[in-house]
């Protein structure tokens, strides 16, 4: 804007007739201001419809994760809701006796379930005591394996979910059976020594993914010599996103119509009067009132102009800098620094969480060369840094096969 007065002022400034003077000030005001405005509008236009066409697919799809305790969820809140877990055992929760939170770090994490520990249980059918040991909760990881299997089957790309407190959430196993299995378990008292200040048994996981039914509008189109269902969902909300949870379907397809603003979902075996919707809905922070233990973990990148280009681009090196320009996309990379890249040795032992133990990856390559991403944790004290790392690191892997990423904090 102001180019566009000194432009004005200097031609006006070279008349010096007083009429003529306002009349090339009503004609470049009103004639050359409309056709600046009009070129810059355009020009914002074609810019806006670029950064559309090459914007980020996964931008309506990332997961915010939380923990607070049961009573500190905000029944109101539009953005996050308890992750759902199975209600009842089943032959695979042989021996489950609840679920504790356990502040402290992977290494500590790692100690404490390296160990059994003496429990008093209190059911509808008595008292026992016995041992257990503790291990990853095994239908937390159920509910996230379930939810790749939703993103693989509606073909939307699979991101890892930033999650850390999935990994401080532990099952309580029943090493000596002693606990009847159709008991209703009503109060559990283990004694994990130095760890015990550290438990706290009241605590969900909160994410931003709802489940709603819908009662779409079904058509029955024809493909070759057989036919299939089209389901017409209206969309109310464009900034969030959409899975289709058919029951009785293998293989359907889904089909995201930004101009008409529905979602076809389109299968073979039935027409569905009712249709089982995933929403992931986007965060409002100042709309929700989740009384958060700790601040909310995402998986949600910003992706650049370079970042989109490079989507396309082969990568034959990973250098530092290939490296570091992925992560910062992150927002959690920003609580790290990144010291080096370099390949692995036989000294790097440490034990790895895989972030994605649901991913099979086939591939001839029999050994893979191991890369070491080497980072400085800015805040040593955070008990979720090793979580966030392999995040990261996990990150790295869903890009490539030919190598194997590990990590070191320093």
């Amino acid at each position: 804007m102001e180019y566009k007065k000194e432009l004005l002022q200097s031609r006006i400034a070279g008349i010096k007739d007083p009429i003529q003077k306002r009349l090339l000030q009503d004609v470049l005001v009103d004639v050359f201001g409309e056709l600046l405005d009009y070129s810059e509008q355009c020009f914002l236009d074609l810019e806006q419809k670029i950064e559309h066409e090459y914007s980020d697919p996964c931008s309506h799809y990332f997961i915010f994760t939380g923990i607070c305790k049961k009573d500190g969820i905000d029944n109101a809140s539009r953005s996050l809701f308890e992750v759902p877990l199975q209600k009842e055992r089943d032959e695979a929760d042989a021996g489950y006796l609840g679920t504790l939170f356990l502040a402290c770090d992977f290494k500590a994490v790692l100690r404490c379930m390296a160990n059994v520990y003496p429990v008093t249980v209190l059911t509808d059918k008595g008292e026992y005591a016995t041992t257990a040991a503790l291990c990853y909760s095994k239908r937390y990881q159920d509910t996230f394996r379930w939810l790749y299997e939703q993103f693989g089957a509606n073909k939307r790309q699979w991101h890892t979910i930033n999650c850390p407190y999935l990994y401080k959430l532990l099952d309580i196993i029943d090493q000596e059976a002693k606990v009847p299995k159709d008991a209703a378990v009503q109060k559990v008292s283990i004694q994990l020594g130095e760890f015990s200040d550290f438990v706290t048994d009241d605590l969900v996981l909160v994410w931003n993914v709802s489940k709603t039914i819908c009662k779409p509008k079904t058509d029955i189109a024809a493909a070759g010599v057989s036919s299939y269902y089209i389901h017409q969902i209206p969309i109310d909300d464009p900034d969030a996103g959409y899975l289709a949870v058919p029951e009785a379907e293998e293989l359907f397809s889904v089909v995201f119509s930004d101009c008409e603003r529905h979602l076809l979902v389109r299968t073979e075996n039935q027409a569905y009067h009712e249709l089982e919707i995933l929403k992931v809905e986007p965060y409002y922070p100042e709309k929700d009132h989740t009384q958060l233990l700790y601040p909310l973990q995402s998986n949600q990148r910003m992706m650049r102009p370079t970042d989109v280009q490079a989507l396309s681009q082969p990568r034959l090196l990973w250098t530092k800098g290939e490296v570091a320009r992925m992560l910062s996309a992150y927002q959690v990379f920003s609580e790290f620094e990144l010291v080096d890249v370099r390949p692995g040795t036989q000294e790097d032992k440490m034990e790895v969480m895989d972030m994605n133990p649901f991913i099979r990856v086939h591939t001839f390559l029999k050994q893979k060369q191991k890369l070491v991403l080497i980072l400085h944790a800015r805040d040593p004290a955070d008990i979720f840094r090793y979580e966030k790392m392999f995040f990261l690191l996990a990150e790295l892997q869903l890009c490539t096969q030919e190598y194997q990423w590990t990590g070191v904090l320093q």
